[in-house]
């Protein structure tokens, strides 16, 4: 059965629609269908097809399968409670290209949506697209029904194009890659597949499953190869086993003579090491004194004292530095105490704000009553949580939403009559060394690339808002050596660093395009330190509700300039808009204090938005470091506890031609607190971008203090979404 032109069309659009609104809907399901096992393509399945279950919402994976069919790493998320998308990066063998390995490595990505959950005696269905971005070897699609028969014995059965039907599409020679291939979904005659699992125990889990994959690829200039020998049958067998509670192994055989191998690891955002954390007790509410008891306190004629406040001061300083927070300055009436603090512990500033109200019960007098904790970011004020003492000793030991509903949160005053700043704050010296790693991941050329060595990062804060920051890098070891962009026309061959240095022509693609990003390489394998950052920066409130930056000097390990920047974000709006311009040139690649000849003009408009589901969406729309004009799309989900991860696409007015292998620029970005794993409160962060390729379209500059980042953490929507650690 051929599906026709209009068929495809209509699924083309009607599929991303519906995971659009399956999103918007299914947040208020119960839990799916949640998977046994994951299949050797990183999504929910049997062994090689998928099934219609789904991972815990939010779960991050990694899946490594080895036979002689391929060696395959999948980096998996359930970016929402249906929705499974998968990153893949494969050494498919039997294949030849212009390395003549007898392999080739191929990235590609899949999207995986549970449409229905199992209910009654209705089954769990999804419908799937695999391989739809990358040039196409495991290109397939899907639509898949699954059933719990008893407690532990749960049947699959699908239809599936493709390679899931034994079709295997044809491969363009000349594809770059990186575009929907959307003419070949659903097309071709589609053939059935299933599988059966058996969960024997809690550890153990037996499957077996009818795959019509052949393993065969096919190349529009005639060439067809078998990937390995072809399977005997339909019939694949595999036993998984769990062990811990985010790992598991398998063995498997395809086809009843070939043997496989693999290995999974799951992490769950709500299922912390420790989910309780491993930081101290915060000190508890101090109830105030009956009016008989200190009569003088509540009179408030303490406050015509002219040492009270020093005093006062000082004392919650202390004990607000024991809770890893500077007690920037402080403005105190008789009634009123407003305390402006800069949290360096705690990922959720709800958990900050919090134990500052606790302090300020146990250090103010009695007759003050309202209190108001101003945040700030790089000595800016950001907002302001008011409380009233009264509520805050009344809710200590209920829950968080109390308190929430009691307070209210506004835009920070620029400068309040009577603050006054803590001793001892400005100038302010900050200083590590330690060790860092740089990998690369998802290459098609090098697969894994590492670098270690140490780094030396100090930062002196002048005054409030002006911040000195350097980095000295000094690499030990790797395998990430300089080298210059590829050659035109040679895959797999590169200019050597003498080459490219030797001609400056070369700093340009064939195509006109500045080798702003394709001769990053160049930038590593030094031998000698390096300074990946020098810049001193001031930021500033000019007016309410509005941010700015100016940053200067060696912005990033490729360029140098200035950077200037303005936000509008209300505290208690969910929109911000901002600006960026640049002025920047390209720094030599000694990445010292010398520098080439490109220099480029160039910024953007970006608008912001926060969806209460933990969703933040961005748009940039401006011109990029090649001077290419386009807009970069970013979409971000953040759990309570800290963890981000993300997806952005760019798109420019350079063709496919211009940019090169992949199309269009694309990534993932992964942040995950480390006070997740370790349980200690930290602001510290493990942050990589998963980008397949490093190209010069669409590039935008690594600058470091973007305000949005900065400013958001105390506004409204991030702040109540971590309100549940009010009480922490």
């Amino acid at each position: 059965m051929r599906r026709t032109p209009l068929f495809r069309r209509l699924m083309a659009t009607t599929l991303p629609a519906a995971l659009v609104i399956g999103s918007a809907t299914s947040v208020a399901v119960a839990d799916p269908m949640l998977a046994r096992n994951m299949s050797s393509f990183g999504t929910p399945g049997g062994i090689d097809t998928p099934t219609a279950e789904t991972l815990p919402d939010g779960t991050l994976s990694g899946t490594i399968s080895y036979s002689d069919y391929a060696r395959r790493a999948n980096v998996s998320f359930q970016a929402l409670p249906g929705l499974t998308a998968v990153l893949r990066y494969a050494r498919v063998d039997g294949i030849n290209d212009y390395r003549n390995d007898g392999y080739i490595s191929d990235r590609s990505f899949d999207l995986h949506y549970q449409i229905f959950d199992e209910q009654g005696w209705r089954p769990a269905v999804a419908v799937g697209l695999r391989d739809f971005l990358g040039t196409g070897v495991y290109s397939g699609e899907y639509i898949v029904a699954s059933r719990n028969i008893t407690p532990t014995i749960r049947a699959s059965a699908g239809l599936g194009w493709g390679t899931l039907a034994g079709k295997n599409r044809v491969i363009d020679v000349d594809d770059e890659g990186g575009t929907p291939n959307v003419e070949d979904w659903f097309s071709g005659s589609p053939k059935p597949f299933g599988s059966i699992s058996w969960q024997v125990n809690d550890r153990l889990s037996l499957v077996a499953e009818y795959s019509n994959d052949e393993y065969v690829a096919s190349y529009s200039n005639g060439r067809v190869y078998q990937q390995g020998e072809e399977p005997d049958s339909n019939l694949n067998l595999a036993a998984y086993y769990k062990f811990g509670r985010a790992y598991e192994v398998g063995l498997y055989t395809i086809g009843g003579k070939t043997f496989g191998a693999q290995f999974s690891v799951a992490l769950n955002p709500r299922e912390a090491p420790y989910p309780s954390g491993l930081e101290k007790a915060p000190a508890p509410v101090r109830t105030r004194p009956a009016p008989a008891a200190d009569p003088e306190g509540w009179s408030g004629s303490w406050s015509q004292d002219p040492t009270a406040q020093p005093a006062i001061q000082t004392a919650l300083a202390d004990a607000l530095a024991d809770e890893g927070q500077i007690l920037e300055s402080m403005a105190l009436s008789a009634n009123r105490a407003e305390v402006r603090i800069r949290n360096q512990r705690y990922v959720n500033q709800a958990e900050a704000v919090g134990r500052t109200a606790r302090l300020m019960t146990r250090a103010l007098p009695p007759s003050v009553e309202t209190l108001v904790i101003t945040s700030t970011a790089e000595g800016v004020p950001t907002s302001s949580v008011t409380l009233s003492r009264s509520d805050v000793e009344r809710l200590e030991n209920t829950e968080a939403g109390r308190i929430a509903a009691a307070s209210t949160i506004a835009d920070a005053a620029p400068s309040p009559a009577g603050l006054v700043r803590s001793p001892d704050i400005y100038p302010r010296f900050r200083w590590s060394v330690k060790p860092y790693l740089d990998l690369g991941i998802f290459s098609a050329e090098d697969g894994l690339t590492y670098q270690v060595g140490g780094e030396a990062r100090a930062s002196y804060e002048i005054v409030p808002g002006l911040e000195l920051t350097g980095a000295l890098r000094q690499r030990a070891f790797g395998n990430i050596d300089q080298r210059g962009p590829g050659i035109p026309g040679e895959r797999g061959e590169h200019y050597t660093p003498q080459e490219y240095l030797a001609d400056p022509g070369l700093e340009t693609t064939p195509e006109g395009v500045p080798r702003v990003r394709s001769d990053t390489r160049m930038y590593t394998g030094n031998t000698d330190p390096v300074i990946p950052e020098l810049t001193l920066a001031w930021y500033a409130k000019p007016a309410q509700n509005v941010y700015t930056r100016v940053t200067t000097g060696l912005l990033e390990r490729a360029y140098g300039g200035v950077s200037a920047e303005v936000l509008w974000k209300p505290a208690d709006s969910a929109f911000g808009f901002g600006a960026e311009i640049n002025r920047v040139k390209k720094r030599d690649f000694d990445q010292l204090f010398s520098f080439r000849d490109y220099e480029v003009t160039m910024g953007h408009v970006s608008a912001y938005y926060e969806f209460s589901q933990g969703f933040t969406a961005q748009l940039d729309v401006g011109k990029y470091l090649a001077g290419d004009k386009g807009a970069t799309l970013t979409l971000t989900r953040e759990f309570a506890n800290g963890w981000q991860i993300g997806a952005f696409v760019t798109k420019t007015d350079l063709s496919a031609e211009e940019f090169g292998e992949g199309s269009f620029d694309k990534g993932i970005t992964l942040s995950i607190p480390l006070a997740w794993a370790t349980g200690q409160p930290s602001r510290e962060r493990a942050t990589t971008t998963l980008r397949s390729l490093s190209r010069d379209g669409g590039a935008q500059l690594n600058v470091n203090g973007r305000l949005y980042d900065r400013v958001r953490d105390s506004h409204s929507v991030k702040l109540y979404q971590g309100w549940g650690r009010f009480w922490r």
